[in-house]
């Protein structure tokens, strides 16, 4: 028994002992719990973006189109900091961004918004990125003369979260940009997790209903929209 004193450890029945783990366990599920979603309003953050490249600080102009090719694009935030003006091909239809991905190697041709074509146009005229420098990244950190770091935008991102009270109750990081392209996807064509799926290039739909991080009553409706559309046609 003084064992157990010395060592910080009172006596106790099996009931007071749960009560107490019990305790120690919500203390520390409550110290892991960063936010409850990792998905945005994409129109908040494209008004975030907006009034981020509004500003003269070059990293604030930066963050802002950062964060609004990350929305409109879907591309993983690596991929957006190692752009090069090469990336950029103006077409018929308007500006796609074309490269290959660092996951897996994949091919990436995709046709961007014509507000983001301007904010682009407009960034590397400020930056002086001209088509003869086909090679030269295009978000560049003038004091290193290297490109921007992922680590450098989650910082960033940290900041934002301390800021704007509509963040507060989110997981907020880089990949947020990604999974808000995803979640606006999957709204858009009524909860349609397939389209979600092909957006992304997930080859497994179990995969998009992790990344998208829906509840059970989504889940349920994924089955349901299933039944409906496939399953009730065929009979």
């Amino acid at each position: 028994m003084l064992a157990l004193v010395n060592q910080g450890i009172l006596p106790m029945g099996v009931k007071e002992a749960r009560l107490k783990l019990k305790k120690r366990h919500q203390s520390k599920s409550k110290k892991k719990t960063k936010g409850v979603s990792d998905h945005c309003e994409s129109q908040d953050l494209l008004n975030l973006a907006e009034e981020l490249f509004s500003s003269n600080k070059h990293t604030d102009k930066t963050l802002g189109l950062v964060i609004y090719t990350g929305v409109v694009t879907g591309l993983r935030i690596g991929d957006i900091l190692e752009m090069q003006s090469k990336n950029l091909d103006p077409e018929a239809d308007g500006t796609h961004i074309k490269l290959i991905q660092q996951k897996g190697k994949v091919p990436f041709n995709k046709l961007i918004s014509k507000r983001l074509d301007d904010m682009f146009g407009m960034y590397m005229v400020s930056n002086n990125i001209s088509e003869e420098e086909p090679d030269k990244y295009i978000f560049v950190n003038k004091n290193t003369g290297k490109h921007f770091s992922t680590h450098w935008v989650n910082k960033r991102f940290a900041n934002l979260k301390k800021q704007l009270n509509w963040l507060e109750d989110k997981t907020f990081s880089t990949h947020s940009l990604r999974k808000t392209y995803a979640m606006t996807i999957y709204k858009y064509y009524g909860n349609d997790i397939v389209k979600a799926r092909d957006a992304l290039g997930h080859k497994s739909i179990t995969t998009t209903q992790k990344y998208l991080n829906l509840d059970k009553k989504e889940k349920s409706l994924i089955h349901t929209n299933v039944v409906n559309d496939i399953f009730n046609a065929i009979s």
